[in-house]
């Protein structure tokens, strides 16, 4: 499809109305979006380009994720968006999934006590109530220029599923994988959707999706209410209900119903605000830990190597050894603040990074515990700029890859599986391999912890970087890679998101390390005592934006997946 034919399904005569009086279009001589389909994008800089601003972008482009893009784009996940104005006025709005009514650890058990954690995985109590709908209209509702309804920014997402788009080699490749299979497999729905002749859809198939085409419509010219509601709510009950019948006699009880569908609630947060040389970095509090790690970890590394002229093995281990203790921290206490009390403020003050750094040695410290130092995927994410220097970092989730494989009959959307985010008690890691504490435990109505990390640095009053990853707790340390590239060592934005990248999370011990690096930086790593787990499978996806000082805007969507970056000339 070409963007032709999405800008046809848009608004005419809205086209040319003047942009918002409150606005002046002197900050930037483009817009710009990124994100992890070239379709979507294309659907985003349209909006743009009909006098849309970022926040009209960004929820056109997430509408069309969840067609173009089944992996990750959702109706039936959850996220988190950011909004920076050109004033510097920030907002951030949770909208992740949460835990039904009838959720509780307790549902990972059968009826002869047998433990099941895989349930969260793939069965009806894998699923949180979805977010994503709920999140998007009120995005729009409150901060979204006036000049677009809902109506016409689903539009372009709407045709896409109707006429259909090329299935790409990402999309069959992903079909193909193993466990994203099985999971398929067990939903009528999704057989008949994404193997229709047996085997999984081909490069260049064409894949119709009337059904979410509908369900599309039906949120279009009712909003939220349209699919916490209604036909579409009922289908998900409907959904859960049948798969329910591969779960034991005595397990069929405890997943999202009508309840919990009415009761979702999207809300607005603080954003989490620190300086770092010279510039404001702005990113997402708890229930996001990312938000969090990140600013822990440009402080460390400040504090441990100010002088750092290159992302060397001697950097790499001090931002290693910041991760360990600032993912300790997570498990042990952060959770959903409306549970628990996150000590946000200790986790960014003077005091904690003093604790941390004085642990810190010149050799690896995987024994390091969080009580040491306080007192006491599948995701996608989109960036967004427009012309008047506004800005939107929005990151949702499925979870996994496909979610958990559950395609909702006759509305056509796949449902998530985030109830594996939460900590699963006695050790057990979750499919990221993070272990938690109490502080993450299911509980009914409860938000479980993330690591989505939608990020904006602001330098001399404006907008400076957007960006965000997918990629379970990874997302945290390829967000924050990539900032210390840009802002410590000045690289060029695309080699920033080209860079090979390491990860660490305390719990494994070993550090994760892609193919790419020097075989000295690696000798000198382990030389100091890292084991490290060399990943053949790349990680994260940064969609990010860079804008330099005279208003010109670059865009990198990283080379990992299959994304755009697509920049205009606005009006």
């Amino acid at each position: 499809m070409k963007v032709e034919l999405a800008a046809s399904l848009l608004w005419a005569a809205t086209a040319c109305v003047a942009p918002p009086e409150t606005l002046e279009p002197r900050v930037l001589e483009r817009g710009m979006v990124v994100c992890e389909h070239e379709l979507a994008a294309q659907v985003g800089r349209t909006v743009l380009e009909q006098g849309g601003t970022a926040v009209d972008a960004a929820v056109a482009t997430a509408l069309a994720l969840a067609v173009v893009y089944p992996q990750a784009g959702n109706l039936g996940g959850g996220g988190f968006a950011l909004v920076v104005d050109a004033a510097g006025r920030a907002r951030c709005l949770d909208f992740r999934e949460c835990a039904p009514a009838g959720a509780s650890g307790a549902r990972v058990f059968d009826a002869e006590g047998v433990r099941h954690p895989d349930w969260l995985l793939w069965s009806p109590h894998a699923v949180g109530v979805p977010g994503s709908p709920a999140g998007l209209a009120l995005l729009l509702e409150e901060c979204g220029s006036g000049r677009f309804t809902l109506a016409q920014l689903c539009a372009p997402a709407i045709d896409l599923a109707e006429r259909g788009f090329a299935v790409d080699g990402e999309l069959h490749d992903d079909l193909c994988d193993k466990e994203d299979r099985a999971r398929l497999l067990r939903s009528a729905a999704a057989r008949e959707r994404f193997y229709p002749r047996g085997a999984a859809l081909e490069r260049g198939d064409v894949l119709v999706q009337r059904d979410l085409a509908q369900t599309l419509r039906r949120y279009a010219n009712e909003g939220a209410a349209g699919f916490y509601g209604g036909a579409t709510a009922a289908s998900i009950v409907a959904e859960l209900e049948r798969a329910a019948l591969a779960l034991p006699e005595g397990s069929r009880v405890g997943w999202v119903t009508l309840d919990d569908l009415r009761g979702y609630r999207a809300l607005w947060r603080e954003p989490l605000r620190a300086e770092f040389r010279a510039r404001e970095v702005i990113s997402m509090p708890p229930p996001s830990s990312g938000g969090i790690i990140v600013l822990q970890t440009l402080a460390l590394l400040e504090r441990l190597a100010p002088s750092a002229k290159t992302f060397d093995a001697e950097y790499a281990h001090w931002a290693i050894e910041a991760w360990r203790r600032a993912f300790a921290e997570r498990a042990a206490v952060m959770g959903d603040p409306g549970f628990v009390e996150v000590p946000v403020d200790e986790l960014l003050s003077a005091r904690w990074l003093d604790r941390a750094h004085a642990s810190m040695q010149d050799r690896a410290t995987p024994e390091v515990q969080a009580s040491d130092l306080h007192e006491g995927s599948n995701t996608t994410h989109l960036s967004v700029v427009d012309a008047w220097g506004n800005a939107v970092a929005l990151t949702t989730t499925l979870n996994s890859s496909f979610g958990s494989g559950m395609l909702v009959e006759g509305a056509g959307f796949l449902l998530n599986n985030e109830l594996d985010d939460f900590a699963l008690g006695d050790g057990l890691r979750n499919q990221f391999g993070l272990v938690g504490g109490a502080a993450n435990a299911i509980e009914p109505g409860k938000r479980p912890l993330s690591s989505m990390t939608p990020t904006v640095v602001r330098r001399a009053g404006r907008v400076e970087l957007v960006l965000g990853s997918p990629g379970g707790p990874r997302i945290v340390t390829s967000v924050a890679q990539v900032l210390l590239r840009c802002l410590v060592f000045d690289e060029p934005l695309e080699s920033a998101v080209r860079a090979p990248r390491l990860h660490q999370q305390w719990s494994p011990a070993e550090t994760w390390i892609e193919r790419g690096w020097p075989a000295e930086f690696v000798s000198e790593l382990r030389g100091r005592g890292h084991e490290l787990d060399e990943r053949v499978q790349p990680f994260g996806r940064v969609q990010a934006i860079r804008v330099s000082p005279d208003g010109s805007v670059e865009g990198a969507s990283d080379p990992r997946g299959g994304g755009a970056a697509l920049g205009t000339r606005q009006r």
